[in-house]
């Protein structure tokens, strides 16, 4: 198959955030947002404070999510 046209696909996406801790302004990318573990959502860590601030799931585009959900952690809470 040929492509005629790329879509938005393979576009890359990044986006200005504020950290809710510092308050510093950051343009964050899709290498920099990871996936909560054992949970849903996705965060990233502020460079500047290190703490982390969450992301909404409707503000990143659908492939980025479905990579972060291949990278998401399951572990299960088993009696001893």
């Amino acid at each position: 198959m040929k492509v005629v046209k790329e879509g938005k696909w393979n576009v890359p996406w990044s986006k200005e955030c504020s950290c809710k801790t510092c308050e510093a302004v950051l343009l964050v990318d899709e290498t920099d947002v990871k996936p909560v573990d054992n949970s849903t959502g996705f965060y990233f860590v502020c460079p500047i404070c290190g703490k982390s601030t969450s992301v909404e799931a409707r503000d990143l585009p659908l492939r980025v999510r479905e990579a972060l959900e291949k990278k998401r952690k399951y572990w299960s809470s088993g009696d001893w």
